[in-house]
Parts: C-alpha cells; structure tokens; sequence
C-alpha cells in the first residue's frame, strides 16, 4: 500500500517495488528511505504517485541496511546542518529549540532556518509549538545512525556543552529536567556531577514508584564512582548509594541484591567507623532476614541497630527499626510487643509526618499505621483496629503515593475479612492489586491477592479466588519471601477445600504448617493445625487427628492471644464433637465459640453458630452480663418452638428466675454444671430433651 501510493501502480513500476520488498523485507521505514534515495539520485522522475523510472532496472543499488541509507542522506548533507543535526541528536530524540539553539552554537537567525531544511527533508518533524516550540526525530532509527556518525571525543563535548547549556536554560526548573542533566553528565564523563544527578534522578523515580528506573540510576551512579578518586566523600558516596538502591530492589523483590549490598555498606561503614552508616545497613538486614522468615535473627540486628541509633539521637532510623522490629514481632506470633513496637512508632512519627511530609515519612507513618491494625486484628481488638487502619488510609489517600497506598488498602481490607466483612473488604483488597500490579509492587503483591483470592472464594467466585491464592503462594516462593508464606499457604488450603478437593488441600495445609514451625511463626502454625483439623474432620471416618489437631490449635491460639482464630477452632472442634455424638464437649466448645464471636462483633461468623446450636438442645440460657448476645439470640431463634432462650437474671435479687426456668434446670439435674458453665464461659446449652 506504502509503495502503491509513492510510486503509483502503473505496469512499469511493478518490477520496482517487487525488488524493494524483497530487499527491505517490507519494513515500512527501509522502504521509505529507500525510495526517497531513488529520487535523490534521479532514478525517478515525476511526482508523487505517478514516478517512472529514468534508469534502467539492472543498474538500479539498493543499499542493503537501511543504516546504510540514512548514512548516505546525512553525508550528502551541507556541513554546516550535518554538524546541527548531528548536536540534536546529542540532546536525543526530543528538540527543545532553546536547548539546541544553545548547543549547537548557530546564531539564533539561523536556528529554524535550519529545522525547516531538515523537517522537509524528512530528518525531523515539529512535535511542539507551545509554550515552547520543540522537534523530534522523525524515527528512533535516524536518531541512532546520525549519533553513531560522531566520534567519542565529539559526543563527549557536545554532552558537556549540553550539561552547561541545561544548568543555565533550566537554573530555576532543575528538578524538571533532572534526568537529561544525569544522561548527559554521564555522557560528558562529568563522574562527580553525574553521581549527584542520578541520585536525584533516583529520588524523583522513587517518589512515584518508577522502582527499576530508580534502580538505573543508581547502579549509573555506582559505575560513576568508580571513575572518581578514592577519597573520603567519595567512599561514603558508594555507602549511601548502595543504601539508596534497597528501597526500589525491595519493592522488586530482589531480596539477594538487598542483603548484598546492605552487608557490603556495613563492612564499608565500619572501616571508617561511620556508626551511622553502619546502623543504616544494620537497618535493612532487620528487613531482609524478617522477609526470609527469620524473625529471631531479624530482632538480633534489630537491637544492634537500635541501641546505635538511640545513642546517636536518629530519631528517623529509630523509627524505621521500631517498624521492622515490630514486622518481626508480628510474624512471631508474638502480638502484644508487636503492638507496642508499633504503637510507639506511630506516636512518634505522627509528628514527623505533619512537618516535613516525604514520601519516605508518609509511607513509614502509613506503614506503621497499617500493621498495627493487623496486629490488633489478630488479636480481635477489631474497633481499635479500624481506628488505625483509617488513619493510615486518610494519609495515605491525602499524599497519593502507590506504595503507602497499596500497604494501607491491604490492610483495611484484612481487618474486614478477619472480621468477616467479606464484601466491605472486596474494594480496597481489588484496588491494592491493582496499584500493586501497575506500580510493579511485587513484594507486596502477594497480601493483596492472597485476602481478595479468600474473599472471593467466600463470595462464591471459587475460581477467580483459587487463582488468586495461587498466585500469591507462586510469587512469595519465586521471590524467596518466607515471612507469612505459611499464612498465604493456609489460605490457599482453605480455598481449596472449599472447592472439595481435600487431598490437594491437606497436602498445602501440611505444607503450610511446616512452613509455620521452620520460620517460628507460631500463630500461623495454630492457623495450619486448624486448618489440618477441619481437613481431617472432613473426612468420611474422621479418627482422632482432626480432635489433635485442633486441640493444639486451641492451646497456641490462647496462649498468644489470637481470639478470632481460638473461636474459629472452639467452633470447629464443637462441630466435630456433635457430630460424633459427644454432645458435652461440643456443648462446652461450642458455647466458648458463641461468646467469642460475639464478644469480638464477628457477627457473621456468629451467625454460623444457629444450626450447631439448634442441633444441641432445647434450652439456651445467657449469663446476665451477655445482654447483647442474648437479644441476638432470641431474635435468632424466635420463630422456633423447639428452642428456647433466656437469660440468667440469678444476680438481680429482685427479679427472680421465673418457675419454669427453675424447673426445666431440675428437670435437667445439671444445676451446678450449668452455673459452672455460666460462669466460666457465659452460656450454656441445656443438651437432648426435645
């Protein structure tokens, strides 16, 4: 169609453009230039459309590589627009008129005389007439071939004469065009400018999550050191850009690279006895063994570095410990020092965040914030949980930055799926994976598709939520982060039996649980051995492993505090006790279930309680404390003559249990049983008898 139109499709020019295809394999750009030689060097005549041939075909050259064809358009050029467009290219593929004017060093006169001649040859093309007028090259191609026809020593002193040029044009704009300056000091072997350029550069790409960007400049950075002389300044300079360069690698999961250069910046730091620098490699050590599930040796660092920090008065690096001790806590199992890691740390960077809100302080406070209602959530302390995860969203919405973002819709979103807000947490879990996914956030892609994967499977969209738990289990293993991997895993087994397929789910759930004991993660241990219960309860015949299973769930679990997962496995192990007939251990599980649920407002979890209950006897009766919980019962179960619930009222001497109560508790000769009951665990359910 390219070459129908140019050349026009008379009988004559058929041969022609057989021949070019051939010869340029049809790449519209080679074809192009091609045709636009022919005409330069008369083998065709006439006009566009309607060409003949003035040669005959035999004695037709068509150069080979289209390099080859730009080359000898820009050799035929005059020497004066040669040399100009040869300064344009040195700028790059975009023109600033005002940049290229003071490059190239032509009189001001001349400059768009010069561009035009070039637009029309087909060189450039004008990209932008306000507010300042800029060019392009008019193909990435032509760009390349007119840069490489410059020898080294002439592109170096271009690069420069732009760095010059850039420095005055731009003295009040630097940060705008921080990029072009790092670029061209890099090219202009200016190794101390470049370094300063790309740092900045880096900074900027890291404010709004250009993570491998980042990366570039830093590692540019690296290599430019290496040309400068070994001095002091220049020694800590390649500590603090190997420091610079572990926040974008861990937003990529480049785990090996982190510890690598964090051990490399102690050892560094120490032969200067920098103990700043030292603790600031110190810091991220914490992160790294906490991210591969070594929780014990991540706090080993973390009170090397602390007690470093506090001596030195960092009140940022404290913070920024405090936060990874308290991940690391968290991980543990160990919840109530978690919270008070954190707790701290909030209080503390509060203030911070208000005076000088950067990006860094915003996503530390937000962090903070954020794992703080996880932590609490584990707990069941879910309203003091909300509290903190709304304000991590609110500073994190207000800044608009997608890493603190991300962290903080995740775990809004976990608070709502432990509580059993499933639909209120699909929202905020959907736009963290896809902030996650759009800002290249993979470290931290797993949480959101692992909760949204779950609640989707409880939603009923079973397919769309395993593919999620997959891949949530797939990227912590090809990123070699253990922390949580265990939690992830146990999901994933929980989907997975939701769809019925128990073997595969008993083989994660072992899995999971193994992962739990090697990384000392023992809260997400009690989740497996729960999850392995009600797997093994599952079964046709279940034998004594599913009643092991949960019990040692339930001992870890109160041990630590975990109170919505004691009242999940209490819930379960009452189900299985009921169904094998032993109605006075599921009475007695059931019942702590009950209360838990709704101590913590996990209302819809309570309201799985209704069949196990209703299967159990005839008469539910409340201790007088429990006023909620008895008015959501009786409203559960007023329709139902078969059930009966009432409230101990024993405590008030003025108002006397009614005759019937009385009577139906002699009837019951568990009197004492009952009262024990009421006392230990707030309800009792009155067995058999219907």
């Amino acid at each position: 169609a390219l070459l129908a139109e140019v050349l026009g499709t008379t009988r004559d020019m058929q041969p022609l453009a057989r021949m070019l295809v051939e010869r340029t394999g049809g790449n519209a750009l080679f074809l192009e230039e091609s045709v636009r030689t022919l005409i330069e060097n008369e083998v065709l005549v006439g006009d566009h459309g309607a060409y003949r041939l003035a040669k005959p075909l035999a004695t037709v050259q068509i150069p080979g590589r289209v390099q080859a064809v730009l080359a000898a358009r820009i050799d035929r050029l005059p020497e004066d627009r040669k040399t100009f467009l040869q300064a344009g290219a040195v700028i790059g593929k975009d023109l600033p008129v005002l940049l290229l004017q003071a490059v190239s060093g032509v009189p001001a006169e001349e400059v768009l005389g010069n561009l035009a001649e070039l637009e029309e040859a087909q060189f450039l093309r004008t990209t932008s007439l306000y507010p300042d007028l800029a060019y392009s090259f008019r193909h990435a191609l032509t760009h390349d071939v007119v840069y490489s026809t410059l020898l080294k020593e002439q592109r170096r002193s271009l690069h420069a004469r732009i760095v010059d040029a850039l420095e005055a044009l731009y003295a009040g704009r630097r940060a705008e065009h921080v990029e072009r300056l790092a670029h061209h000091a890099l090219g202009a072997e200016l190794w101390f400018e470049a370094v300063a350029y790309l740092r900045e550069a880096a900074g900027k790409a890291g404010a709004r999550s250009a993570n491998r960007e980042a990366v570039t400049f830093l590692e540019q950075a690296l290599g430019a050191l290496g040309h400068l002389p070994e001095r002091r300044d220049t020694f800590t300079q390649a500590i603090d850009v190997r420091l610079d360069l572990r926040p974008p690698l861990l937003q990529l999961g480049r785990l090996e690279e982190i510890r690598a250069l964090s051990e490399d910046a102690a050892r560094m730091a120490e032969q200067i006895g920098d103990e700043a620098r030292q603790a600031r490699a110190y810091s991220y050590l914490i992160n790294y063994h906490y991210l591969r599930g070594e929780p014990a040796r991540a706090l080993e660092y973390g009170e090397r570095c602390l007690a470093i920090a506090e001596r030195l008065g960092d009140r940022v690096l404290v913070s920024v410990v405090r936060r990874y001790m308290g991940h690391a806590y968290h991980a543990l199992g160990q919840g109530r020092q978690a919270v008070r890691a954190l707790h701290d740390n909030a209080d503390a960077l509060a203030g911070a965040v208000a005076r000088e809100p950067t990006a860094a302080a915003v996503t530390a406070y937000v962090s903070t914030c954020a794992w703080l209602a996880f932590a609490l959530t584990d707990l069941g302390e879910f309203d003091s949980a909300e509290t903190w995860a709304d304000r991590a969203r609110a500073e994190a919405e207000a800044h608009r930055h997608p890493y603190s973002e991300a962290i903080a819709l995740t775990l809004a979103g976990q608070v709502s799926v432990l509580r059993g807000q499933t639909e209120r947490a699909v929202g905020p879990l959907t736009r963290a994976l896809s902030i996650c996914r759009e800002a290249s956030l993979t470290v931290w892609q797993a949480i959101p598709a692992a909760l949204l994967g779950q609640c989707l499977v409880t939603l009923d969209r079973k397919e769309d939520g395993l593919a999620l738990l997959e891949e949530s289990v797939r990227l912590s293993e090809e990123l070699g982060v253990k922390a949580y991997l265990a939690r992830w895993a146990t999901l994933l087994g929980e989907g997975l039996l939701a769809t019925g397929d128990v073997a595969r789910a008993t083989e994660i759930g072992e899995r999971a649980l193994a992962l739990a004991r090697a990384h000392d993660e023992r809260g997400h241990e009690a989740a497996a051995l729960r999850l392995l219960g009600e797997l093994a309860a599952a079964q046709e015949r279940p034998d004594g492993t599913a009643v092991g299973r949960y019990a040692a769930a339930l001992a870890i679990a109160e041990e630590l505090g975990l109170r919505p997962l004691l009242a999940r496995a209490h819930l379960g192990l009452g189900h299985l006790h009921r169904r094998n007939g032993r109605m006075a251990e599921a009475e007695e599980h059931l019942a702590i279930a009950v209360v838990l649920f709704s101590d913590l407002g996990m209302r819809t979890w309570l309201d799985r309680t209704e069949p196990e209950l209703r299967a159990l006897g005839h008469l539910v009766i409340v201790a007088r404390p429990n006023v909620d919980l008895y008015e959501y019962l009786r409203q559960k179960f007023a329709g139902d003559p078969d059930v009966r619930v009432v409230l101990d009222r024993r405590q008030n001497q003025e108002r006397r249990p009614e005759g019937a109560i009385a009577a139906e508790r002699r009837a019951a000769d568990r009197a004492g049983a009952i009262d024990h009951a009421l006392r230990a665990r707030g309800l009792a359910v009155v067995l058999g008898g219907r």
